[in-house]
């Protein structure tokens, strides 16, 4: 008997390091982080994908738009689940796509796609300055990102679809909690140990 057990950030939760991202700017891999302060937009898509195609332009127009206010307390972030990397950097460069950050994640290290949960793109995620995800969902559920980015970069809050951790709490509430290291870890250890106790039932 195999059992496979699984778990991805949610909202209300801290925005994990995304390791051996592969670069399409440049060579080699890269991990990705959130900096106290930034407001941060992570957009799974890929070329192949035409409803990720608007969003990831409008993206591009945002910071065509307010990049230089934003600077870098912003940071919009392409991350592409193609096969690989030139496929990606020739249609970035075909739309003109250059001022988004791309990355890509489908390449057997990286594991971003299913940490955040990703079953289908495109599937965007905002972290506001604190690194709290705030919003998990489909872009067409935030008809405004700009003004969301806004807000979230004054520390104000943002609400609506996408907005709350699943469990039913109230709109703007989380019941989740970040937990640390070693208590995760000590989790599943004790996990692991009750289930070998189990299958020696």
């Amino acid at each position: 008997m195999q059992i496979e057990i699984g778990a991805s950030y949610g909202v209300g939760a801290k925005m994990g390091v995304i390791e051996h991202a592969n670069k399409v700017s440049g060579e080699g891999q890269t991990e990705i982080k959130h900096q106290e302060g930034q407001v941060i937009l992570l957009d799974f898509w890929a070329t192949w994908c035409p409803p990720c195609q608007k969003p990831m332009g409008h993206n591009q127009e945002m910071l065509d738009k307010r990049g230089s206010d934003w600077g870098d307390k912003v940071r919009l972030i392409g991350l592409s689940i193609d096969n690989d990397v030139p496929t990606v950097k020739t249609h970035v460069q075909n739309k003109g796509w250059n001022s988004v950050e791309h990355y890509h994640v489908r390449n057997g290290q990286c594991t971003a796609d299913k940490d955040y949960g990703v079953q289908g793109v495109p599937h965007v995620l905002l972290v506001d300055t604190t690194g709290t995800i705030v919003f998990i969902g489909h872009p067409a559920n935030r008809p405004d990102l700009e003004g969301d980015i806004d807000k979230l970069l004054k520390g104000e809050k943002i609400t609506g679809a996408g907005t709350t951790a699943t469990g039913g709490e109230a709109e703007g509430e989380s019941n989740a909690k970040e937990m640390d290291p070693a208590t995760v870890e000590a989790a599943h250890s004790k996990f692991q140990t009750d289930l070998a106790e189990f299958m020696k039932k």
